[in-house]
């Protein structure tokens, strides 16, 4: 039944399970109902019983130790002597429990006696086929026993009321529980319609539509939250789909470009032909754009491969100092060539940081490229490491052209290029802050850029030490 369950479709599974819930609660409050009221029928039973031997106690007397009624005649001709809709049925029983006098409905019939009780007692049975409920009381003679009071009343009309209800009760449950399944059903397709309006959603999803969105509910409940939360998936979706096509298709530019300048170099040269030194002059052109294309290549495949990686790090203790002296060494012919004076302070000169080696030297690497790069003739980079509360903080300054204020925002953007149009002699991809944002992150390292226009630039990295 549990596996043919799992095949209905979820609105029928919630019908289902509500009505599972349903059901026994009402069986239990059904019972409830049955039992309150055949203990109250009972009651209202025996009180009757109780109110029949208070008023016949109160009309025998005993004289020698024999029962008599006071007013036998009156009391033989009272209601007694008719059977009603309820009747009740009146005994006197010597000590013997040998009949004394009844009350003329019983006719031929005789009440229970149950001998050897001297306390009241209540019992159900029988007369004349009709269901009856009876009390048998001792009546006392000086503290002995002289006779037995039996009082007995039809119990027919409460038994049909009792079954009446229990009918009714076992009729109507399949009859409410059918109802209330179709009303959950009505219900819970009215509750799940954000899942209906979700899976319409996801079907009208596709590359070329990224635009669509779930309505939200007017209920702020589990199901909004489910709504809201793939409407952000789907904005976060669309956002990276837009960016991969935008990388895409500035990927495509810069590879176009540098191709597109070595195939016209090399159509000149093969016109017609050309002196020695115009030759080296064209090959050497050539080979600095296949160097600028081969490092375009490995910038790309440096995003690639780290794009999503967030595990594989070779973390390793690596001195500060030895880094930096590594990657000034790098930059060394570029800084003569500029004349850029780089003034670095360590302190203590012995700071450690336990890092990934490849990835935070090139973070170094490209912040040192952009300084040089974007640095005046004879300008100055200042280098700066200090220990603080447990958190290395690693400094570069320039004092070069720095970036505008309406490009801070887009500095870690790939392939964008701060000044790209008004200083075309700069070189560049505009992946090394992309690139270095995304080390950073896998690093943990938090890093803040500002910048002022002719003034220079100043980037900061934070480097957690655990």
């Amino acid at each position: 039944m549990i596996e043919s369950m799992y095949n209905f479709s979820f609105k029928n599974r919630i019908a289902f399970n509500y009505i599972i819930t349903t059901a026994l609660l009402i069986g239990v409050v059904f019972m409830i109902i049955y039992v309150v009221v055949k203990i109250s029928v009972s009651n209202h039973l025996d009180q009757d019983l109780q109110r029949e031997v208070d008023r016949h106690s109160k009309e025998i007397e005993v004289k020698d130790g024999v029962i008599a009624l006071r007013k036998h005649t009156e009391w033989m001709e009272r209601e007694h002597n008719t059977v009603g809709v309820d009747p009740v049925f009146i005994e006197f029983l010597d000590a013997e429990g040998k009949l004394i006098d009844k009350s003329p409905n019983l006719k031929d019939s005789e009440l229970l006696y149950i001998p050897d009780y001297v306390d009241n007692i209540v019992t159900e049975g029988k007369l004349a086929d009709k269901k009856i409920r009876q009390e048998q009381v001792p009546i006392y003679d000086d503290d002995e026993i002289a006779g037995y009071l039996l009082v007995a009343v039809s119990i027919e009309g409460s038994t049909v009321v009792l079954e009446s209800l229990r009918h009714v009760l076992l009729i109507s449950y399949p009859f409410i529980l059918l109802i209330l399944f179709f009303v959950a059903r009505i219900i819970a397709g009215r509750s799940i319609k954000p899942i209906n309006d979700i899976i319409e959603t996801s079907n009208a999803i596709t590359r070329d539509n990224l635009i669509s969105r779930i309505p939200l509910p007017h209920n702020k409940d589990e199901l909004y939250i489910l709504s809201d939360t793939i409407n952000n998936l789907l904005d976060r979706v669309e956002q990276t789909i837009e960016r991969e096509k935008s990388f895409t298709s500035y990927a495509s530019h810069e590879f176009r470009t540098p191709l597109a300048v070595l195939k016209g170099t090399l159509e000149v040269l093969i016109r017609k032909p050309r002196g020695q030194e115009e030759y080296e002059e064209k090959i050497n052109y050539c080979i600095k754009e296949v160097d600028r294309l081969n490092h375009l290549v490995d910038e790309l495949l440096i995003l690639t491969r780290y794009e999503n990686q967030k595990q594989s790090l070779k973390l390793e203790d690596t001195a500060i100092e030895n880094l930096v002296s590594i990657c000034l060494k790098r930059f060394s012919s570029q800084i003569q060539n500029k004349g850029i004076q780089v003034h670095t302070n360590i302190t203590p000169e012995n700071i450690r940081i336990k890092t990934d080696s490849y990835l935070f030297s090139t973070i170094i690497n490209n912040i040192l490229s952009n300084a040089i790069k974007y640095s005046e003739q004879g300008g100055i980079i200042r280098i700066d490491v200090t220990n603080e509360n447990n958190t290395v903080i690693f400094v570069i300054k320039d004092n070069g052209m720095g970036i505008a204020q309406k490009d801070m925002d887009k500095i870690f953007d790939k392939f964008y290029r701060s000044y790209e149009n008004d200083h075309p002699q700069i070189k560049g991809f505009g992946l090394g802050l992309a690139i270095v944002k995304r080390f950073s992150e896998l690093l943990q390292i938090k890093i803040e850029i500002a910048s002022q226009e002719a003034k220079g630039t100043v980037i900061t990295l934070a480097i957690p030490q655990s």
